[in-house]
């Protein structure tokens, strides 16, 4: 049902043109393009991001900030 639809960015701006709502997205959410310019912008890769973005939960030690005896 949704095939076919253009999904927008609201309020977005190209940093081509500088058109404003003239930015889409692909379906499987990995590229940005300008429906009024060729500008195409990819996502970077997880591994491209390095430990920027984790799922994991860090976890300190009280005992690593505890004055030593």
């Amino acid at each position: 049902m949704t095939e076919g639809f253009i999904r927008f960015i609201a309020g977005a701006v190209c940093p081509s043109c500088k058109a404003q709502d003239k930015i889409a997205i692909t379906p499987d959410d990995k590229t940005i393009y300008c429906i009024s310019c060729d500008y195409k912008e990819h996502r970077p890769d997880e591994d491209s991001l390095g430990n920027l973005k984790s799922d994991k939960p860090k976890i300190f030690k009280i005992d690593d900030y505890r004055p030593k005896k």
